[in-house]
């Protein structure tokens, strides 16, 4: 049943009391779960574990993130989306809070699932339920704003784990990720929304209700772009050692700021011109990121590649997003964003893996390179198959 909202936005604007308190529980419940994980591995091995057993339990959140994407696009389309993000915020409260007691490892394992199950849930939701504030004829630049908040929390929340880490220590670590998680309940509530009462069913269950299966080869694209960020986070602190290139972290500051200054520029430019216009340029512009990286003896060069980065994501990975919610409506907004997660979940995972292999036999620069190539041929490749099939066989049929 389609979500109906008292306080959806008729007049033009992004930047609505609604839209606003959806944006600071997206950042302040994001910064939250990225509090905690830098510390994970360093807090297992405190407990008396081995590294690989370290590794593995920092592994989990995400991994059953993962494994739980399409149950939470499916659970996102059927309930209040509002009161899921509630129940979700308030629930990792109390996960954050009990990590202080967690001694064992198990008892931190377990509580890593069930912190990726609530990230998993909320990353979906808050989406879907941020579309419904943000005008059809805005939605890329409300998207581009939307996601500008999860790339903020990314940078902010593992800086604050590591501070209060540093100078007060893990109990400190888990109070502040609560803190954060209990001031985007707050601002969740702070919403007036009301909707059509809802049944969750599981009758007429299929595919589509846990995956969109027309969605799919956009969330290969996705998963191309999000490779690339799979491979920096891995390879870039390695490729400046290697270099000497004694400036390497500006790379991961110049595409904060790029992020910051393109993605409203694309999503208005995205709702003005269409995805056409911007996609193409966006593989041209991932591609030079790849380039330039593998190539890279100097900081003013790995800048230059961050800036080319930060223009491919902004506009072809917001723009991907927004495109794929237009398509196939708000009401799907879960299951949508659901699949897109999915694309680039599988895409951060397996770039650094085949990076790895890659490097191993032929060096920073050939799989640098090779990303470049392969997502200027296959992104293209992909988008105009889909895009040639989408006009034989229309969304709306």
């Amino acid at each position: 049943m389609p979500e109906t909202n008292t306080a959806a936005i008729p007049q033009e604007r992004v930047w609505n009391r609604s839209f606003i308190c959806v944006f600071l529980t997206s950042m302040f419940l994001n910064s939250a779960f990225w509090t905690i994980v830098p510390m994970v591995s360093s807090y297992c091995l405190e407990l008396g574990a081995d590294l690989k057993t370290a590794s593995f339990v920092a592994s989990l959140m995400s991994l059953a993130a993962m494994i739980l994407r399409p149950v939470a696009g499916m659970v996102s389309d059927q309930v209040n989306r509002k009161r899921l993000i509630t129940v979700t915020s308030l629930v990792y409260v109390i996960l954050a809070l009990l990590h202080i007691f967690a001694k064992d490892v198990r008892v931190l394992a377990a509580c890593r699932v069930l912190v990726g199950m609530a990230f998993s849930f909320s990353s979906v939701s808050i989406i879907a339920f941020g579309t419904l504030f943000i005008p059809d004829s805005r939605l890329g630049e409300g998207m581009g704003w939307l996601s500008l908040g999860q790339v903020i929390s990314q940078s902010l929340g593992p800086g604050v784990g590591i501070f209060l880490i540093d100078h007060f220590g893990y109990t400190a670590c888990f109070i502040g990720s609560a803190a954060m998680g209990l001031i985007a309940l707050i601002c969740m509530l702070m919403i007036r929304y009301e909707e059509q009462k809802k049944q969750f069913t599981f009758k007429k269950f299929s595919l589509n209700d846990i995956i969109m299966v027309r969605v799919i080869p956009y969330a290969l694209i996705l998963g191309l772009f999000s490779a690339c960020s799979g491979l920096d986070n891995t390879f870039i602190a390695l490729i400046g050692k290697e270099r000497s290139i004694a400036g390497y972290s500006l790379f991961f500051t110049a595409y904060s700021v790029g992020m910051f200054l393109t993605r409203p520029v694309f999503g208005k430019l995205l709702d003005k011109k269409g995805l056409d216009l911007v996609i193409y340029p966006s593989f041209i512009a991932m591609a030079l990121c790849g380039f330039l990286t593998g190539t890279a003896a100097s900081t003013l060069v790995l800048v230059a590649s961050a800036c080319f980065k930060a223009v491919g994501m902004s506009a072809g990975s917001q723009g991907i997003q927004a495109d794929c919610i237009k398509k196939f409506g708000k009401d799907r907004a879960g299951v949508v964003s659901s699949t897109n997660f999915i694309g680039m979940d599988i895409g951060n995972v397996l770039g650094p893996i085949i990076g790895s292999s890659v490097v191993e036999a032929h060096g920073y620069r050939t799989m640098y390179w090779g990303y470049g190539a392969l997502i200027l041929l296959a992104g293209s490749a992909i988008y105009m198959i889909v895009t040639s099939y989408e006009k034989k066989h229309p969304v709306s049929s």
